[in-house]
């Protein structure tokens, strides 16, 4: 019997299907008192922020207490005040009601990123996105409400523009990471060091602008309510972290993540004024090691990072690794220390010969063209 692409097909979906499965599973051991729980947070914020005064938002002793009363546990907001600005209008409806909404958003986020990074046409391209979905941390951020979909959203799309040469609307659109910064917080500075020097100006201009309005709406307060509020949750268990920093004592971790900077700046500098697609995963998938606060579920930055790696048309063995990754990034509540090392060694692995000469030498407009 010839196996052929249909094959593939019906096997992947077939797999998928059995993931779903055990992604129902896996979410009803994670018990909230109410849907949503992230979400909620976001959405409790709107309402003290719109009604006290957005600095209140972060003192411990008004959030916490209104919080746990729905919540049963502590989960303080931590994000910047454009994030609580963004759920406003929800924060006027029913929770049911806006829960509801938030999910379709980030849903429809998803498919932006989708649609716009995953590579391939047609079939392949549509079990791309079916295996995303299934993939436990996606499946987890989107019941969760977690915003990380929407971070994906802009990097994919900043990516987008970049291979149209849009890098001022880019780094625009990147400025939009101010709603969770530890997320992609090196992906600036790879496209720096990669030269889309103009996508890094802009998106410089457009963080110091939100940034500048955060301050004057929050007040300087804001760093010692944020230092209070996680001296309060300290010990408290709460999602699995993924960075360097919580799975390896702290003098491994050093080493560890100054392995993970040298190696993510040799990628940037090898795809140097090429296509952006090799840069901005390296950034992501460095991100995630060293950022001090990396939940599991933030690991839907990964998938990007693996359909940018994918738009490179990667040789024979690097399917085998994103594989090995893919099981890795699924397993992440279970065994971490095997998640950070995979996401490690496939960060060094771009340092050899990953993708096809013609893909990674190709200039960045010639990228988009072809992409078009």
């Amino acid at each position: 019997m010839r196996f052929t692409s249909r094959h593939l097909t019906v096997g992947v979906i077939a797999a998928s299907l059995v993931l779903a499965l055990c992604d129902v599973l896996w979410l009803d051991t994670y018990r909230y008192a109410v849907a949503s729980p992230d979400f909620f947070v976001y959405y409790l914020a709107a309402q003290l922020g719109s009604a006290h005064g957005w600095t209140v938002i972060y003192d411990p002793s008004i959030f916490l207490p209104a919080e746990r009363a729905v919540v049963g546990r502590p989960l303080p907001y931590l994000n910047p005040p454009e994030l609580a600005w963004l759920v406003l209008p929800l924060s006027w409806l029913p929770y049911a009601i806006a829960a509801w909404i938030w999910k379709a958003i980030l849903a429809a986020a998803f498919i932006v990123a989708w649609s716009l990074a995953a590579p391939g046409r047609r079939s392949a391209k549509m079990l791309y996105g079916v295996t995303a979905v299934v993939l436990l941390p996606v499946f987890i951020s989107f019941f969760f409400g977690q915003v990380s979909v929407l971070i994906v959203a802009v990097v994919a799309g900043s990516w987008w523009l970049i291979r149209r040469d849009q890098p001022w609307v880019a780094g625009l659109t990147l400025s939009l990471l101010i709603l969770k910064p530890q997320l992609a917080f090196l992906v600036p500075p790879a496209l720096l060091l990669a030269g889309f020097g103009r996508v890094f100006v802009s998106w410089l201009l457009g963080t110091a602008v939100l940034g500048a309005a955060a301050l004057l709406m929050v007040g300087p307060s804001v760093f010692s309510h944020v230092a209070r509020s996680l001296a309060l949750i300290q010990g408290v268990p709460g999602p699995v972290q993924l960075s360097l920093e919580r799975q390896f004592p702290l003098p491994i971790a050093v080493i560890g993540i100054a392995i993970v900077l040298l190696a993510a700046g040799a990628v940037v500098l090898r795809a140097r004024g090429r296509d952006p697609s090799i840069p901005m995963a390296a950034a992501l998938i460095a991100g995630i090691l060293v950022s001090p606060y990396i939940n599991f579920y933030d690991l839907s930055a990964v998938v990007l990072a693996g359909w940018l790696v994918l738009q490179t048309r990667p040789r024979r063995w690097g399917w085998l690794m994103l594989f090995g990754v893919y099981v890795a990034v699924y397993l992440a509540p279970v065994w971490p220390v095997l998640t950070v090392t995979a996401l490690s060694l496939w960060l060094i692995s771009l340092l050899t010969p990953w993708a096809s000469t013609k893909a990674i030498d190709q200039p960045v407009t010639q990228a988009g063209a072809a992409a078009a």
